[in-house]
């Protein structure tokens, strides 16, 4: 989706730079905007509702009643999805659980539909920013992007003798049988607004998060310990036994793109032959991805001083004009580099730009509960597994 970013200095929108579609139906969506056309859409979108309800409902009946509707494929599979559409955190997740499961020498894969991957004149899929990523931080594990996650997994068992499959955004692909569903819900936007598609976020009912196995609440350094509660009573209320673990988001280091990382604190005074040598680094902040706000808060956890930032719609690929426009931006503003996320830095695919260094923020999930909880059900998932580590 192209055509307009979020630009901002001091937190407004820039006149210059019209409003793109993902971030202005998010505030239609949230009630954040007003005025009559604002309520006239969210009318529209609540009368649509029942219409997807109805359709999700049918699905999910066909997977209740049908057993053979479910692939089982003979080796233990461990989903991660969540309830809304967007992004809730669940890389950094499978990252965790992919590194537990080669920590005990297990051969593991993923599988993901490979959303918004380009397409190459033969029609085959490049892979998209996810696989990049997760190429680079969990380089023996193979990816294998396709959106029958059955045909991948069954590749997978066969070509690379994989002795485990993890899921990515597996919660409604319902056709793969699993050994241990787990939800990530994003404490910053927990319950899609209330509201399914297409009025709100959510993919299907709330109710249906007692289909789950376990909860994974993401980004709980963002809200309140209330809100916290308030999240945690509301999935007890559809399965008062869910068993939840409450993580954050810790920034670990900085990266460009040919992989060279530096410390945090390098980055948190300006850089060498810049004025006020002991000032915090200026940025400009650019991302493509579900939840900008969310990456924005990380960013500025880690002390830099974040001068202006500039939006994408979630998977958007980068070209050169779209480099360009960031790189001129923040020079606008005087900024010494470019943060992005590291989706972002695969897709660009330089280290800096007209001089202007560009990094990635590294982060790595940290437990603030619940941490043994969900060890010891992948472990318990992983009993499936009959042949030796190798």
């Amino acid at each position: 989706m192209r055509g307009g970013s979020k630009v901002t200095g001091h937190g407004e929108f820039a006149d210059s730079c019209p409003v793109p579609p993902f971030v202005m139906l998010l505030e239609i969506i949230s009630g954040r905007r007003n005025g009559v056309i604002a309520a006239l859409l969210r009318l529209v979108m609540w009368a649509l509702t029942p219409v997807y309800r109805l359709a999700t409902a049918l699905r999910n009946r066909r997977f209740d009643n049908d057993v053979d509707s479910v692939t089982r494929m003979g080796v233990p599979v461990i989903s991660i999805g969540n309830l809304t559409t967007g992004g809730t955190g669940k890389t950094p997740l499978v990252i965790w659980i992919c590194r537990q499961i080669r920590n005990l020498d297990y051969r593991v894969a993923i599988v993901s539909r490979g959303y918004g991957a380009a397409v190459n004149d033969d029609l085959t899929a490049q892979p998209n920013d996810e696989a990049l990523e997760l190429g680079q931080r969990l380089p023996d594990v193979p990816h294998l992007q396709n959106p029958d996650r059955v045909v991948s997994a069954k590749i997978a068992i066969e070509e690379l003798e994989t002795q485990c499959i993890v899921m990515d955004d597996g919660f409604q692909h319902r056709r793969l049988g699993r050994d241990l569903d787990i939800v990530v819900v994003d404490a910053t936007v927990p319950f899609g607004y209330g509201y399914v598609l297409p009025r709100g976020l959510l993919r299907e009912p709330l109710k249906n998060i007692a289909r789950a196995d376990f909860v994974v609440i993401s980004r709980c350094d963002q809200v309140s310990d209330r809100q916290l509660g308030q999240i945690e009573a509301t999935i007890k209320r559809h399965r008062p036994d869910m068993p939840i673990a409450k993580t954050k988001v810790q920034p670990a280091s900085w990266m460009q793109f040919d992989g060279r990382q530096k410390r945090l604190a390098e980055l948190k005074t300006s850089m060498p032959g810049q004025p006020n040598p002991k000032t915090p680094v200026r940025v400009f902040v650019c991302c493509a991805i579900g939840n900008p706000e969310s990456f924005v808060n990380t960013v500025t956890s880690t002390g830099v001083n974040i001068v202006g930032q500039k939006f994408f719609s979630d998977h958007h690929l980068y070209d050169r004009q779209d480099i360009a426009s960031v790189v001129e931006l923040a020079i606008a503003e005087n900024a010494e580099a470019i943060v992005c996320t590291h989706k972002d830095l695969v897709k660009i695919g330089v280290n800096r730009f007209k001089g202007l260094p560009i990094y990635a923020l590294v982060a790595e999930i940290v437990f603030l509960d619940g941490e043994p909880s969900l060890g010891a059900a992948v472990g318990s998932a992983l009993r499936e597994i009959v042949s030796p580590p190798s």
